[in-house]
């Protein structure tokens, strides 16, 4: 009856380990695929863009994938559309600027189908993304209103051949910094209201600027499913100049060069290294000079003659 059992048990260990194996064989067949994604943007004073990503799915992370061909266009595939190609680089991104040979198409028409279609690579399947973006603009202004500085902004779609303002979008009022844009007030974004205007009051006011106190605002609008992203930027006197001071680095002083060291320093450094080599080489010379003492007899020399004549031994100069 144990034996039994004891076949049962190895039966059912090795039925275990064997759906174990086919479903880790499973999902080692069935790699994570790569993903494409498309994005539009609209850079302040710069021609419009996209840009394609590739990623793949790495656990809980995306990781990129490089080296994917991508090919965008402006609605269906053909050439006529081709609006450029592109392969992802090390992050897994590629751009592709809106040539100017499309500005007939691009002026008549209130939204933008863009589709980018991958190149077959080896390992890897074709893929397609698209996305759908609404023309529009963004318009950044200023109040100044009994001393209270304010920032506004508008973002307005085309609606065949008019503009027109587009409420409840999520915006950004910046101002533009080199290590990061930096809101202009408290709120890191601000809603339009019914009437298409986002603002905010600006409080930085001791914001160094340049030598004519000029700062750079921003407003844009980032990842919009309707349009995209869109930035605008301005020039405003707001900002507190930078009051250029006399540059002390080159002079002699503690914080400057070596070669540009105080005098006193240079002095009590070359004494110190003076006064090593100097007792490095007495020491050298004194170990010579013991090296020949040690060579030289304890006296002088007897001649054997003088000592076998008077049978005594001369005395010691």
């Amino acid at each position: 009856m144990k034996q039994h059992n004891m076949y049962k048990i190895i039966i059912l260990l090795v039925f275990s380990f064997g759906i174990t194996a086919v479903k880790l064989q499973a999902q080692d067949s069935t790699a994570p695929a790569t993903i494409l994604a498309l994005r539009y943007f609209l850079p302040a004073n710069k021609l419009p863009y996209l840009e394609v990503s590739t990623k793949k799915k790495n656990g809980r992370k995306l990781e990129p994938v490089k080296a994917i061909p991508v090919n965008v266009y402006l609605g269906e595939v053909n050439e006529t559309n081709l609006l450029g190609k592109t392969i992802t680089g090390a992050e897994g991104l590629g751009r592709i600027i809106i040539p100017p040979s499309f500005k007939a198409v691009w002026d008549t028409t209130n939204s933008l189908h863009f589709l980018a279609v991958s190149e077959p690579v080896k390992g890897e399947e074709d893929m397609t993304a698209d996305i759908t973006i609404k023309k529009a603009i963004l318009v950044i202004d200023t109040l100044s209103v009994e001393g209270v500085r304010t920032v506004t902004a508008i973002l307005k779609e085309k609606s065949g051949s008019d503009w027109i303002p587009v409420k409840d979008i999520e915006m950004k009022l910046s101002i533009k910094r080199s290590l990061g844009n930096l809101t202009v007030g408290e709120a890191e974004t601000y809603t339009a209201d019914s009437t298409g205007l986002a603002s905010a009051a600006f409080i930085k006011d001791s914001m160094p600027a340049d030598k004519a106190g000029n700062i750079v605002l921003v407003a844009s609008v980032e990842d919009n499913d309707d349009y995209g992203n869109l930035a605008v930027e301005k020039h405003v006197s707001w900002g507190k100049p930078v009051i250029s001071t006399q540059n002390n680095f080159w002079h002699r002083s503690l914080w400057s060069t070596g070669n540009r060291a105080p005098f006193w320093l240079l002095i009590i450094a070359l004494s110190i290294i003076g006064g090593v080599w100097g007792v490095i080489i007495y020491l050298i010379t004194q170990i010579i000079k013991i090296k020949k003492l040690g060579k030289e007899p304890a006296g002088q020399k007897w001649d054997k003659k003088q000592i076998n004549q008077s049978g005594t031994i001369p005395a010691l100069n």
